[in-house]
């Protein structure tokens, strides 16, 4: 009998990674921007003023853009690719929506706004893109601007490892890359140039959902605070 060759740990490039997010854009309720958007737009409303430029860096199918419209902001998306950019969302032609770009696109014509959103991105990036995405996000910021940031809390990545016995490789089903505490995304966005580096732990809440009772979804957002805290918010300025 042959024996078993070991799997081994796949490695995301170009390529894989525009397969991977091209296949799970079709479910939207796998995505944080969609399950707790209008929350976290909710939570960091106050620091942001009126009628602000934002950008949602990373946007993917863009679900974080309707909550950031009904905010009143004046909002773009952007992605490294366009391929599948906004895909998941009807906002063309809505008032104060400035359409979709590329991050190098917006760099090159030197864009800068009030406020960048990265929800849900540095748990994706390697030491190289971390470094990239930090400095290219400073530059997308109006002097004094606010960045806000969302990842995981903590998170145990080898609970979250798969196999693929096609490939014979291991990888992480989010195409997670790192795992983050507040002391090291404050460490991150510090190191960076940030200033007034703000960050806390905390359960955002989802949607309500469509066929529970409210006295049942209401209970479920009390007993969500007993939890552990599932994500990390921070807040700088730039």
């Amino acid at each position: 009998m042959t024996a078993l060759q070991q799997p081994t740990t796949l490695k995301w490039d170009a390529e894989t990674l525009s397969r991977f997010w091209a296949y799970y854009s079709q479910f939207p309720e796998l995505y944080f921007s969609h399950q707790k958007g209008r929350d976290v737009v909710e939570f960091v409303r106050h620091l942001i003023p009126e009628g602000a430029g934002v950008l949602d860096y990373g946007c993917g199918p863009g679900h974080l853009l309707p909550h950031l419209l009904d905010a009143g902001f004046i909002v773009k998306g952007a992605d490294i690719a366009l391929e599948t950019i906004g895909s998941a969302v009807n906002v063309q032609g809505r008032k104060n929506f400035m359409g979709f770009d590329t991050v190098s696109g917006l760099l090159q014509k030197d864009e800068k706004f009030d406020v960048v959103f990265l929800l849900e991105v540095v748990e994706h990036l390697d030491d190289h893109w971390l470094e990239v995405t930090l400095t290219q996000a400073r530059r997308l910021l109006k002097q004094g601007g606010l960045l806000v940031v969302t990842t995981p809390n903590e998170e145990r990545l080898e609970d979250n490892i798969v196999y693929c016995p096609v490939a014979n490789v291991t990888f992480h089903r989010w195409q997670h890359m790192r795992s983050w505490t507040a002391a090291t995304l404050r460490d991150a966005l510090a190191s960076r140039g940030f200033r007034n580096v703000n960050v806390q732990t905390r359960n955002f809440t989802s949607a309500g959902p469509r066929h529970v009772s409210p006295a049942r979804y209401f209970l479920s957002k009390f007993l969500s605070r007993l939890q552990k805290p599932q994500s990390i918010v921070a807040t700088a300025r730039g």
